[in-house]
């Protein structure tokens, strides 16, 4: 694959330290048959990132990449991994990546979560407040809503990802309930001496400050218009009770065939998507009809996934 002159141009930066690769580049190299991890394509990358985006890295493999991790077969590690608990997980990921749209982090073993294995509660808490610390104020209430997933609460493919769009009271709703589910999860608090206060545990007072004494990044137009949107549509949860799009129809609007699609994994599908709500979007001049149509089908299609 030709790079060009740029090759920093593969690389995304959404927001803080984070990034993510150009979907164009993963595609193509899925398409070579090429087997690959991300810790690959960073090496590859590495002199093409940006500064801060190169200490970040340079700190995950100082922290992560101990010889007793690296030569643990990847079934092992999974093992491992999976004994993670998710807030943790799904932490780590935002502050590694910067992305509210997390997407799968079980099935298979990550390297960069194995900073985190044989750890107490406290030695955890300590390695990601080193991290949090690069954040931008901006960036701490989205961090609070992906780590605790309050996306599970809202129905919306679209907008569930971009937290400004949705309704502010429901939004917090969600977030003091998961807060204080958290609160009582056994699993979290694993050999950390019970306390006799009543309430809040320390180790999340934190979140509560950082969640009410900041705002979600302010949203786009289109942000806006597609939160009021299915706010007054009211979209049904995909596989919920109201019948989908049927599957002919659903590969029509997202410019597939049914035969490609049944090929297709869930992954493969989402950057199918992608591709084609930047040449739908409205922002871009298409109809905005059009493209809400395109995303039920998507929606329809996911949910078969």
């Amino acid at each position: 694959m030709d790079l060009g002159s740029d090759p920093g141009r593969f690389v995304h930066y959404p927001g803080g330290s984070g990034f993510y690769f150009s979907p164009e580049l993963e595609e193509t190299l899925q398409k070579e048959a090429m087997q690959y991890s991300p810790d690959d394509l960073e090496d590859v990358f590495f002199p093409f990132l940006k500064p801060e985006a190169r200490r970040l890295v340079k700190n995950f493999r100082r922290r992560g990449r101990s010889s007793r991790w690296r030569d643990y077969p990847p079934e092992k590690l999974l093992e491992l991994q999976n004994g993670l608990h998710s807030f943790d997980k799904r932490r780590l990921h935002f502050l590694r990546c910067g992305r509210v749209d997390i997407g799968v982090l079980h099935g298979r073993p990550w390297k960069f979560l194995n900073v985190l294995l044989d750890k107490s509660r406290d030695e955890i808490e300590h390695t990601l407040e080193s991290m949090e610390l690069q954040l931008r104020p901006h960036e701490y209430r989205s961090y609070v809503y992906t780590a605790l997933h309050l996306q599970r609460h809202f129905a919306g493919q679209f907008t569930k990802n971009t937290p400004a769009a949705l309704d502010a009271e429901k939004v917090d709703e969600a977030f003091v309930f998961e807060l204080c589910r958290l609160n009582r999860d056994g699993e979290f608090f694993k050999g950390v001496e019970p306390g006799n206060d009543v309430g809040l545990s320390p180790y999340l007072m934190k979140y509560a400050i950082l969640y009410f004494d900041h705002e979600f990044e302010r949203p786009s137009v289109w942000a806006e218009f597609a939160g009021e949107f299915e706010r007054r549509r009211h979209f049904p949860p995909a596989g919920g009770k109201t019948p989908g799009m049927a599957t002919d129809e659903a590969c029509k609007c997202l410019g597939i065939c049914p035969s490609e699609f049944s090929k297709m994994n869930r992954e493969e599908l989402i950057r199918c998507y992608r591709r084609r709500a930047k040449r739908m979007h409205p922002d871009g001049g298409g109809e905005h009809e059009e493209f809400i149509r395109m995303t039920q089908a998507y929606e329809s299609l996911l949910a078969k996934k």
